[in-house]
Order: structure tokens, then C-alpha cells, then sequence
């Protein structure tokens, strides 16, 4: 696992209290952990008690993601690098038998579903957050679109290259339409004796995995757990002060997560003054001590809106 810290600014002093943590994860099943960022940062916009619970929600996105493993797909594709590698010693007789088995392994997976396109092979996780004050996330955004209109690209790059906080799922998908294709035709170059070609065969079908990333705002999921704790407490017919305490600082994270998914550009105005008002209504519904059933229920439908518009998806080859 390789962590980085690094500081957004380009000018002396611009994000003075905020900082970036990165870690990576090198290895399929790992959850990249957030890690804490120096403690006059993290002073300044503190998570509460949504670290832990926001940690394990992505964990389980991850996990998730996991389970789709098609293990069949995987074989396939060991079974091709196996190929290589004989090919690489000569061994055209072994190569052959390889991708034999390999595409024994499509044809269950084809068996299975034959209008499947893209079968899971691999997961990993990455996760980039940003520690610091609210003002200090503005400052950077203000700069950087202040360096965009006065077209200084590479500046304004500098400060946007690492301004976010989220967590990427990424999964490689093997294409099952075009990828055992390939083995034939490797396998046909092999009995032709045209090991260069088929090498090169190979190699190119192993390279064009699809990758889908998910991408999963870790403010948006941390205002969701604060919500989901928050309901709860409301929802006592009486409360202590150390509860009414809970519920409001709560109520409050999650409203300052918001603000910062705002600065960082997760979302559109009119969404978050859309959540602002909820978080308003809540506030007054839940004042001196009050309780009830569903005050949560509007904006953790929207929050639920909200969490899948910015799990966005992109895909590369």
C-alpha cells in the first residue's frame, strides 16, 4: 500500500489547513483506508463519529463489487497469460492446451448468460479525500476558476489535480463478445507456427480489459450516515440532553458535509439548496426535544437521489 500526502496550492499560504491524504489500493479485495491528515487540519473540520461508519459503508461497496468476480472469466484470462509465457519458452504444445482450457472457461460463462458482454475479473479500490477548513476548499476553487478565466490552464490544473474526496471502485471487465475470438485466432497462428503473431494476439486481447470506475463522493456518503444516526434519535418519545446534543451535532455534519460536496462541485446548486431547506425543516421539527416518525424520510429519499447521481460511472479500455 503506498500513501501520499500533498498540498493543493500553488501560491504560498493559498490552502494554508488543507490537505490531501491518498492511498492505494495494489491489491484486488484491499479497501484503500483514509488516512488521517495532520491534526491542526483535521482540527479545523472534524468527521465526528462517521470516520468508522463511512469507511465501513464504501468497504462494503467494494465488497460488493466483489462478488461479482465471474471466477470462470478470471481462469480464462490466467490460462492466456499461461499461453505467453509457453509461447515465450517454446513451448507451443503447452500454449495450445492453455488457451484450450481458457476457452473452456468463456464457454461456461457464455453458457450461463449468452447476451452477456462484459464479465468482472478484477476489483480495486482508491481513495482521495481532502482534510481542511470549508473557507480553505473555497479559496482553492476560487483561485482555481479565477486562473481558468484568465486562461492559465496549467496553473489552475496544479490546484484542481487532486480536488476531491472520494473513493474509486474500479473494475476490469473482460469482454466476452470479441475476447475468445482472440484465442482462436491465436491458437490458429500457433499451428501456423507464427508464434510472434500470436503472441501479439494474446497480448492485445490482455490489454483490452474495460474498466468501469465507480466513483463514490465521500461527503455525500458521510452526510448519509450522519442522517441515518440522526433518524434514529429523533425518533425517541424522550431524550436526554447528551441525545439532544447527538441529534443536533449530527443534524450539523451532515449539513456541513453538504457544503463541502458543494465546494468540491458534487452536485448542482439546486440541489443542495434543496437539501439546505430540508435540513432547515428538520431542525425546527426536532427543536427543544421534539420527536417523531419520518421527519428524515424527504431528504433521505433525495439524499438516496443524490448518492446515485454522483456514483457516476465512467468507463476506458
Amino acid at each position: 500500500m503506498i500513501e501520499r500526502k500533498m498540498s493543493l496550492s500553488t501560491k504560498a499560504g493559498l490552502l494554508a489547513g488543507l490537505s490531501i491524504a491518498t492511498s492505494l489500493s495494489l491489491c484486488t479485495g484491499f479497501y484503500s483506508e483514509i488516512y488521517a491528515a495532520p491534526a491542526k487540519a483535521a482540527q479545523k473540520f472534524q468527521l465526528r463519529a462517521t470516520k468508522t461508519d463511512t469507511k465501513k459503508e464504501t468497504t462494503q461497496k467494494t465488497t460488493d463489487k466483489r462478488k461479482e468476480i465471474v471466477e470462470e472469466a478470471v481462469l480464462s484470462l490466467r490460462e492466456t497469460q499461461d499461453a505467453l509465457k509457453h509461447l515465450d519458452s517454446g513451448k507451443n504444445k503447452e500454449a495450445l492446451a492453455a488457451l484450450e482450457r481458457a476457452t473452456g472457461k468463456l464457454e461456461i460463462v457464455l453458457a450461463r448468460d449468452p447476451k452477456v458482454a462484459l464479465v468482472p475479473v478484477d476489483v480495486k479500490a482508491s481513495t482521495n479525500d481532502v482534510y481542511g477548513s470549508l473557507d480553505a476548499i473555497k479559496k482553492a476553487r476560487q483561485e482555481a476558476e479565477k486562473l481558468l478565466k484568465e486562461g492559465r490552464l496549467q496553473e489552475a490544473r496544479r490546484i484542481l489535480q487532486n480536488f476531491g474526496s472520494e473513493t474509486v471502485i474500479s473494475t476490469a471487465n473482460l469482454p466476452v463478445a470479441t475476447y475468445p475470438a482472440a484465442l482462436k485466432k491465436a491458437a490458429k497462428l500457433i499451428d501456423e507456427n507464427k508464434t510472434s503473431e500470436a503472441k501479439e494476439v494474446l497480448q492485445t486481447a490482455l490489454n483490452t480489459l474495460v474498466v468501469n470506475d465507480l466513483i463514490v463522493p465521500l461527503p455525500v456518503l458521510r452526510a448519509q450516515v450522519s442522517l441515518e444516526k440522526a433518524d434514529d434519535i429523533a425518533k425517541m418519545k424522550t431524550r436526554s440532553a447528551d441525545k439532544n446534543k447527538q441529534l443536533t451535532d449530527l443534524i450539523n455534519t451532515a449539513d456541513q458535509e453538504i457544503k463541502v460536496a458543494e465546494a468540491l462541485g458534487y452536485g448542482k446548486k439546486e440541489d443542495f439548496d434543496s437539501f439546505h431547506k430540508q435540513i432547515d425543516a428538520i431542525r425546527q421539527k426536532t427543536a427543544n426535544g421534539k420527536s417523531g416518525i419520518g421527519f428524515f424520510e424527504q431528504i433521505k429519499a433525495y439524499m438516496n437521489s443524490m448518492a446515485n447521481n454522483s456514483q457516476r460511472k465512467t468507463q476506458t479500455k
